[in-house]
């Protein structure tokens, strides 16, 4: 028998199917019903793995080095990263001369869905995750390294960090979410 309710998916990544659903047109979160917004952040970046081996894992959502326009939301439910699209840092992996076909089509697609208004998401809901490891710090950034574990048994690794400098208050509230 199927329930009328569909699951959630506790980390999701995407683009153009977030927008209006996941993140609006001027750059702020669609908030669920009963959802606060607890904390906007700029200049975060984060790193989704499943699993969180080392050896060929699958990676959900693919942080950037360097300085990054994005905004972290931080609300009761779920943790929100919504940044622009940047073309170049999603392409230069795949600059290779057996790759540069593939990478023409991407940047086609990419600088499209960029004059569009569409952003990169990823969105995680730490209230079905349970914690395995967790490393973090402050200096000379506020950095976030997690191994968490879903309902279901699927294995999670996730990396936040601000690309700027030091921001422990976001940091340990981004940890308190996730629980003890």
């Amino acid at each position: 028998m199927e329930s009328g309710v569909q699951a959630r998916p506790v980390v999701r990544a995407g683009d153009l199917d977030g927008l209006r659903q996941i993140y609006s047109d001027v750059d702020g979160l669609v908030t669920e019903s009963d959802e606060e917004i607890v904390r906007v952040a700029a200049d975060w970046e984060v790193n989704v793995r499943s699993p969180w081996r080392k050896f060929l894992p699958k990676s959900i959502f693919e942080g950037f080095g360097g300085k990054t326009s994005s905004k972290l939301f931080v609300t009761n439910r779920r943790i929100v990263l919504v940044r622009d699209i940047d073309p170049w840092r999603e392409l230069k992996g795949e600059l290779t001369p057996l790759g540069i076909p593939t990478a023409a089509a991407k940047e086609v697609r990419l600088k499209q869905l960029r004059s569009r208004g569409v952003r990169q998401y990823c969105e995680i809901r730490p209230g079905d995750l349970r914690v395995v490891k967790k490393r973090s710090f402050d200096s000379p950034r506020s950095w976030i390294d997690l191994r968490l574990v879903s309902a279901d048994g699927q294995q999670y690794a996730i990396t936040l960090w601000k690309t700027d400098g030091p921001d422990q208050e976001t940091r340990v509230l981004i940890e308190s979410q996730f629980g003890p």
